[in-house]
């Protein structure tokens, strides 16, 4: 009689759980992972019926692994050309975009961050971008303290820069002293800890610890998921619970 009832209790267990659940990898843009998917990891993985693995690593290295098959879905925070360019600039034909297909599952704005007694609030675009780009240096050019400035952002290849060097820079670079953070979310505690400093990053990652400064043109940021052949079942239904939630 015991045995009976493991044994219908264990059919009943194995008949429960999801027989072909996987483990579906995304590498890539800090910004998708932190302001997407870790967030609702859990509602992911029950939507989707599969567990997840996300490495925050940039948006370019996480088209390189997707390309080298180290993922199976690379999250990225800028347009896939724009990045694609940039990865073909180091390595020329390492990226073919006709090969890659696109699901945007959310967008998001790029946000400037300063120290909170910074008097500086409001500025145009192009005295941002002049800031950015090494032009403006002192804080005092743009009516704030006689303050040099300091510009913090992730290292090239994440998403946040791409879109903020394409869009407001015209395709140019951060100014040569930029701090490159090697994790993006380190942007907002340097910031708040250098009076001087303006910070480069999402706007989810905006927290009391740092003001905003507004300008006069929002910067929109797209939530990107790539994946590269014929997606298999299990990293479809990763994309449509992802996308549901980025939407909705």
């Amino acid at each position: 009689m015991i045995r009976t009832l493991f044994f219908a209790v264990g059919l009943a267990a194995a008949v429960a759980a999801p027989v072909h659940a996987e483990t579906v990898s995304l590498n890539g843009s800090t910004t998708v992972a932190n302001a997407l998917v870790m967030p609702n990891k859990a509602q992911i993985e029950s939507a989707s019926g599969h567990q997840i693995a996300v490495v925050g690593n940039g948006s370019q290295r996480g088209l390189v692994d997707l390309m080298a098959g180290r993922a199976q879905i690379a999250m990225i925070s800028a347009p896939l050309e724009e990045e694609a360019r940039k990865i073909n600039a180091k390595e020329p034909g390492a990226i073919d975009p006709s090969r890659l297909k696109t699901h945007l599952v959310g967008e998001t704005r790029v946000a400037f961050a300063v120290h909170p007694t910074n008097k500086v609030r409001v500025l145009s675009n192009a005295q941002v971008a002049d800031i950015l780009s090494g032009k403006i240096k002192n804080w005092k050019d743009v009516g704030g303290d006689d303050q040099p400035i300091v510009v913090v952002a992730a290292q090239p290849g994440d998403g946040v820069r791409s879109m903020v060097e394409s869009s407001l820079l015209k395709g140019g670079e951060l100014a040569k002293d930029a701090r490159a953070m090697s994790n993006a979310l380190q942007i907002a505690k340097v910031v708040a800890q250098v009076p001087g400093a303006i910070g480069i990053m999402a706007s989810a990652s905006l927290d009391s610890s740092v003001a905003e400064l507004k300008s006069d043109g929002a910067i929109a940021q797209p939530l990107i998921l790539v994946t590269t052949g014929e997606e298999s079942a299990a990293v479809r239904q990763v994309i449509e619970a992802v996308a549901k939630i980025g939407k909705s």
